[in-house]
């Protein structure tokens, strides 16, 4: 192991505790006789999260049937498989939310890339007929979180990464295990297993960029994330400097018998649902997807 690789493993290890909500919720989240009033006590705590939950339950893309102004109104009214997403955007938003200067993403473009892999996951499970995994949602919110402990490593690396891009055309995930001695992928799915976060979610952080390593089990779930990823960057959303250094698994878009109509399609469902989310997440002020933004097709 290099030197800056071991650096990386001692701050994954002393990288801050999954927001405590997010692990109450989590510790319940198969259990079929869950007091909603419990949840909904513990919850009540934390006013930024309570906010932002009721805004979320209240919103288009969670499918709102009448507003609710409570917390147990709306945890019955989600269930608690959707709850659990709810406080995952909303406990995790803030740290998706920095600005990272060494992949080049202002504030709020790595949170946006994520909520749009999240809904995009979703979306192509709809189209294709798919019975969404239960943790499709979070694992595409969740899939690029070893870049924010990766970030630092990368800028000091910068001009060793861009002399190497532009030499030898590899993946940037690849040139991230050559230079640093591990991917952000690898970093992302070691926090999420020291979080002790489901397989389902380790999976997709750690394959996602190379999907066919995932197991049986779990390929699945990958493969939707890996193809909504890359359905982001072809929008531009969340590139950076690596967006558009990443190989397309073949194998994943033919498991899933997507053509090219079906990805685009689901692209610009995943756009209307994206912004109103990001109302949510980011008020007005700090909204950074438009519906105009095309960077490149997806092909």
């Amino acid at each position: 192991m290099n030197s800056s690789a071991k650096e990386i493993t001692r701050e994954i290890e002393l990288f801050p505790a999954m927001p405590a909500l997010c692990k109450f919720v989590s510790t319940h989240l198969n259990d079929p006789n869950v007091d909603f009033k419990m949840i909904a006590e513990e919850l009540k705590y934390d006013p930024g999260m309570t906010a932002n939950i009721l805004k979320l339950a209240n919103s288009a893309y969670f499918g709102a049937a009448g507003r609710v102004t409570s917390l147990q109104t709306a945890i019955a009214r989600v269930g608690m498989k959707r709850m659990f997403q709810l406080v995952i955007a909303s406990g995790f938003s803030k740290t998706l939310v920095k600005p990272l200067s060494g992949y080049n993403l202002r504030p709020e473009e790595l949170l946006m890339h994520s909520v749009f892999v999240a809904v995009a996951s979703e979306e192509l499970a709809r189209v294709t007929g798919i019975h969404p995994p239960d943790l499709l949602f979070t694992a595409g919110l969740l899939h690029d979180m070893g870049k924010v402990i990766m970030d630092k490593h990368v800028e000091k690396a910068v001009s060793i990464f861009s002399e190497k891009a532009n030499k030898e055309q590899a993946f940037f995930d690849v040139l991230e295990k050559e230079i640093l001695g591990m991917c952000h992928a690898e970093a992302g799915g070691t926090l999420l297993e020291q979080w002790k976060f489901p397989h389902e979610l380790i999976s997709a952080a750690r394959f996602h960029h190379d999907p066919a390593k995932a197991s049986v089990e779990d390929i699945m779930l990958v493969n939707i994330v890996h193809i909504s990823d890359m359905l982001s960057y072809s929008e531009g959303i969340g590139a950076g400097i690596d967006g558009f250094r990443y190989r397309t698994s073949r194998e994943a878009i033919s498991s899933l018998g997507l053509k090219t109509s079906i990805l685009e399609m689901v692209t610009s469902h995943s756009m209307d649902k994206v912004e109103e989310l990001e109302k949510v997440l980011c008020g007005e002020s700090g909204r950074v997807v438009k519906k105009e933004k095309n960077v490149r097709k997806f092909h």
